[in-house]
């Protein structure tokens, strides 16, 4: 009877591609320790953006504060998050997470930059030129 059950229970595993199959040893302890304080900085850019961004929406376009830095502030927290988490628990859930997020910001972006040069036109466009960067100060 216990050998029927185990059987059963195991025909029930996930058969997981290599690719997300990773022990917790398999990255260094520094790459663990950088992605942890990725991803804890990442988590405060979203709190601080949010905090930002109900004090000061008011239905107009906002260039100033975290703005100032990159058009797409939010997007750039919790990709730190997403980036963060999978170097600090490299399991397959924080891979997906990973792909998830990078495949909604390719989307998106520029998506909501298209609507946001519908809405503000001109303004917007300055904007673009002002703050070159989407997501990653003097990067990207």
């Amino acid at each position: 009877m216990r050998e029927t059950a185990r059987v059963f229970c195991n025909s029930f595993k996930p058969r997981l591609h290599p690719v997300f199959v990773t022990s917790m040893a398999s990255l260094p302890l520094v790459a663990k320790a950088a992605g942890g304080l990725l991803s804890v900085t990442g988590a405060a850019v979203c709190v601080y953006w949010y905090v930002f961004w109900s004090r000061n929406y008011e239905g107009d376009l906002i260039t100033y504060g975290p703005y100032a830095y990159v058009r797409h502030p939010f997007y750039s927290g919790f990709l730190s998050v997403a980036v963060g988490l999978a170097l600090a628990l490299p399991i397959y859930e924080t891979r997906l997470l990973l792909v998830f997020t990078l495949a909604a910001i390719v989307v998106y972006v520029p998506k909501e930059e298209e609507a946001l040069v519908r809405r503000y036109n001109k303004r917007y466009l300055d904007y673009m030129k002002k703050v070159r960067h989407r997501l990653i100060p003097w990067v990207y």
